[in-house]
């Protein structure tokens, strides 16, 4: 019998058609999800005829969008609301056999529509407006401080007041005091333009996550940077892959000069799993650690697997040597070479989209996103699991259980997993966050601070310990906050991404009137 071979023109052709049809599935589910959400759908055929279908109530019917609703708002009242209204009804059989799944999907619902949470294509239209706020402790008024060229993920403020910026795709640039930003750092590690744009959201690879300043810059002057490092023909792939990876180096005369590598992995790791999902936040210790968070980049049956990079934060020294006291550290004889797990510091993280170190103690805090409800504020101790994907508090996006952990037979006790020290649920889709530090707000002293991008606002925590003293909402409507950092000046800045630009803008305190 003759050998039968396929041409390599013939095989690239296959490959390329089946990917078009994958990623033309993916936008049409992407791009309709919304529209056939079961909650959604539940809630306007079988609860809008007496509610309203924008839950405005009717007569003798509940207005579910009041200032204050008699038994509360939260998540939980609100399934118990809803339960409670259930049994006084009998017009409703559907939902009294429903799963407390289904009651937890429209109170989420509810919550959602009362938080004034858009949907993401609208989040991304979001325009700015300058305003005074009074909060709680301070009075500030919210200022445009400059006009960015492309969409933000980290800024990074200077000790002379320049602001470093990573943008997506784009680069790293820096801001001066004028609030002037001025053009991309020639040297630094390339950017890659998105492949494709679903509900306002990149699709790529090769894009820019965070950058930071070591703690002593004013003598060493590192500047550390995060980016999904990209690969194709080199990975043998047809299709770009891309993977986080951690370097440093010094910004001088609008040069990127003295660069070195302080995280990286494998290739075998890169993955044709998006961006939006890397994470690549970067924390540092007071003892001389950086931290770098890795998403789920991958599917999921990796995010327990210890040799494996994705839903990690893993801990180097700030040169990027390894740490032998890291929980899960080997020797090289006793494990592979291609293995991470001399890094990781903790497992079972979703997407952490932020890191900081305690002013004072230096401990490691997180704000993780989870899917729809369960967004996380963490303490991050030391080889702990923080239970995803077998524990969340919140739903899949189509408002079923999550499923993933028991599917893949993850099977561990609540008990053994570490949890979260405030849970946002519904989830805003909590971005980057910051502890206070300077005279300009001193009532905020300590404070942790967290943007959101869903619910376009700013958030203050007081915490002591894993315990919430206080929880307040500083600036709500303002767009999509991909970074809070503190100024030299004693400011608050913040990065916002609006259409496909962005913007910084500052919190400067007023006097009481």
């Amino acid at each position: 019998m003759g050998s039968w071979r396929v041409s390599p023109k013939r095989t690239a052709i296959v490959i390329s058609t089946v990917l078009a049809v994958a990623l033309t599935y993916a936008y049409w589910y992407l791009t309709t999800r919304d529209n056939r959400e079961f909650s959604r759908v539940t809630y306007a055929e079988h609860c809008a005829s007496c509610h309203g279908e924008q839950l405005q109530g009717g007569v003798a019917h509940t207005n579910l969008m009041a200032n204050a609703l008699q038994y509360g708002d939260s998540t939980e009242l609100l399934m118990q609301s809803i339960s409670r209204d259930l049994a006084a009804h009998t017009t409703v059989e559907w939902l009294k056999q429903a799963s407390p799944t289904a009651t937890k999907a429209l109170a989420l619902y509810i919550g959602e529509r009362r938080r004034h949470y858009p949907a993401i294509a609208a989040s991304y239209q979001q325009t700015f407006s300058q305003r005074t706020v009074n909060s709680l402790h301070h009075r500030f008024h919210v200022e445009q401080y400059s006009a960015l060229d492309s969409r933000p993920y980290s800024i990074a403020p200077l000790p002379n007041g320049d602001i470093l910026v990573s943008e997506k795709t784009r680069g790293l640039s820096i801001v001066d005091e004028s609030g002037k930003q001025g053009r991309v750092i020639d040297g630094a590690p390339a950017a890659f333009e998105q492949f494709l744009t679903v509900q306002g959201s990149y699709v790529g690879w090769g894009q820019y996550l965070d950058v930071a300043i070591h703690p002593d810059y004013s003598n060493n002057g590192w500047v550390y940077l995060s980016y999904a490092d990209r690969c194709q023909l080199d990975c043998r792939s047809l299709i770009p892959q891309s993977m986080v990876k951690v370097v440093r180096g010094r910004v001088r005369d609008g040069k990127w000069l003295d660069q070195q590598t302080i995280w990286s992995v494998h290739k075998e790791y890169y993955t044709v799993v998006p961006d939006g999902v890397a994470g690549g936040r970067l924390g540092f210790d007071k003892t001389g650690h950086v931290y770098v968070s890795v998403g789920g980049k991958a599917h999921y049956k990796h995010l327990h697997d210890i040799d494996t990079p994705y839903g990690k934060i893993h801990r180097v020294k700030d040169d990027g040597a390894i740490p032998d006291d890291n929980p899960f550290w080997l020797a090289d004889d006793k494990r592979s070479m291609s293995s991470t797990r001399n890094t990781v510091w903790s497992i079972g993280h979703r997407t952490t989209q932020g890191l900081d170190g305690h002013p004072l103690s230096g401990e490691i805090w997180s704000s993780e996103m989870g899917p729809r409800g369960g967004d996380e504020v963490n303490r991050i101790v030391a080889g702990g699991n923080y239970g995803w994907p077998l524990y969340t508090n919140g739903l899949d996006y189509d408002s079923t259980e999550v499923s993933i952990g028991k599917d893949l037979g993850l099977n561990f006790p609540i008990e053994d997993t570490v949890l979260p020290a405030v849970d946002f649920t519904p989830a805003p889709a909590l971005s980057n966050l910051t502890f206070h530090s300077g005279q300009r707000f001193t009532g905020w002293e300590n404070d942790l601070l967290i943007g959101s991008l869903k619910a376009l606002s700013l958030y203050r925590l007081r915490l002591a310990g894993n315990q919430l003293l206080e929880k307040e909402t500083l600036v709500s409507e303002l767009g999509r906050i991909r970074d809070v950092a503190m100024g030299v000046d004693g400011l608050v800045y913040i990065a916002l991404e609006h259409g496909d630009t962005g913007s910084i803008v500052r919190l400067v305190p007023q006097a009481h009137e």
